[in-house]
C-alpha cells in the first residue's frame, strides 16, 4: 500500500504535490476504478495534497483503442480524482 507516483512541481508560490495511482484491470472496470478510487484517496490523505489521478490500464487485446480511452472525474470521500482509461 504505497503511493505509485508523487509528482512534484516546486516554484516560489509554493509546491504542487500530485498523486497519481495505476492499476491495471482485472475484474469490471466498476470493481477497479472503486478499488483504484479507494487507493488514490488514501494516499492524497497520506501524502496531504487535494490532487489525484487514476490511471485504469485495460490490456484485452479484443477491444479498440477507441474502448479502453477515457477521462473522467469522481469524487471519493470528499477527494475530486480525475480517472483516466488506456
Amino acid at each position: 500500500m504505497r503511493t505509485d507516483l508523487l509528482v512534484v512541481w516546486m516554484h516560489e508560490k509554493g509546491d504542487q504535490e500530485t498523486v497519481i495511482e495505476l492499476k491495471i484491470k482485472y475484474d469490471s472496470l466498476d470493481t477497479t476504478t472503486q478499488k483504484g478510487l479507494k487507493q488514490t484517496a488514501k494516499y492524497m490523505d497520506k501524502c496531504g495534497t487535494s490532487k489525484g489521478h487514476l490511471v485504469i490500464f485495460d490490456r484485452d487485446e479484443n477491444k479498440t483503442w477507441d474502448d479502453k480511452i477515457f477521462h473522467k472525474t469522481d469524487t471519493y470521500n470528499g477527494y475530486s480524482i480525475n480517472i483516466w482509461g488506456m
